[in-house]
């Protein structure tokens, strides 16, 4: 489309801003950069307010930056439970202890980071044994 065309709903000025910002999104990352950026992006352990996930959110800003949008970084404080401690074990007939790792993915560099990772756990589980649920 050319820039001098109009734009259903647009001023002539604004058809021509349109087609500018457009131009600019059309010259954004190419689909064949989005394999690194995903690379990038989960090369590390990532959840909310972790030191990746800054490091993250500062990479973004820079690329939204350098595509020549207009970008900032806004700071929330959100209530985020992790466990402090995990365990599965079976104590009778036999007792059984659960190691709760699960080994590397073959292909994948990153799965036997262990340092940075989040336990798994079920963050609902805790609500559905609440005694307040169950006594009567």
């Amino acid at each position: 489309m050319a820039d001098d065309q109009s734009l259903a709903g647009y001023s002539a000025e604004g058809a021509h801003l349109e087609h500018e910002w457009e131009n600019k999104f059309r010259a954004m990352p190419s689909p064949g950069n989005q394999r690194d950026y995903m690379k990038r992006l989960s090369a590390r352990p990532h959840h909310v307010g972790s030191p990746y996930d800054k490091d993250n959110a500062e990479w973004l800003l820079g690329k939204i930056k350098e595509w020549g949008l207009d970008a900032h970084i806004e700071n929330f404080d959100v209530l985020f439970p992790t466990p402090k401690e995990r365990v599965v074990e079976l104590v009778e007939p036999s007792k059984f202890k659960a190691s709760l790792q699960e080994p590397p993915v073959e292909g994948d560099p990153t799965s036997n980071q262990q340092v940075e990772q989040l336990p798994t756990y079920n963050p609902t589980r805790p609500m559905a044994t609440s005694p307040r649920l169950w006594s009567t």
